[in-house]
């Protein structure tokens, strides 16, 4: 007998995890702001840098923990618990990235110039998303804080 016939319905997962994967609460205010900024492009980067520098603060007050994980469901023995200000951070400055990393450095030069945004730098840690399929118990998603920092000079 093989896994195939313990579990005949297991479709494994075949899509990148995501933020979307990992909080489960669609009046999230992650998702509100996700929703606001969409899409990452260079005509949002004002907005993106407004919600960035708010949450950056936010994130001091409020960071993450790391707790007993269950380790039979997929979790490390130190899981991280990302706060929602720094799931923001995290998918802001993933923004911001994305944003520097399709634009030349003319485009970023002017608009700053046309919007009056100011050099900066911006540190960040990413936090990152995986699943564990464990069998006859469902599937977990767990966050995972890069603890190296980003940074974006702009």
């Amino acid at each position: 007998m093989n896994g195939r016939d313990l579990f005949p319905d297991y479709q494994p997962k075949t899509s990148p995890d995501t933020v979307h994967d990992y909080l489960r609460d669609p009046d999230s205010k992650v998702f509100k702001i996700l929703n606001d900024i969409k899409p990452p492009s260079l005509k949002n980067l004002k907005n993106i840098l407004g919600y960035f520098n708010k949450y950056i603060i936010e994130v001091e007050q409020n960071p993450g923990t790391y707790k007993s994980g269950n380790i039979a469901l997929g979790a490390d023995l130190d899981q991280y618990y990302p706060s929602e200000e720094e799931i923001l951070v995290s998918e802001l400055g993933n923004s911001i990235k994305t944003i520097f990393e399709s634009s030349s450095i003319q485009e970023i030069e002017d608009f700053k110039k046309e919007e009056g945004i100011s050099s900066q730098t911006l540190k960040f840690n990413e936090i990152r998303y995986r699943h564990v399929d464990a069998m006859g118990s469902g599937r977990f998603f767990y966050a995972e804080k890069n603890e190296r920092e980003i940074i974006i000079s702009l």
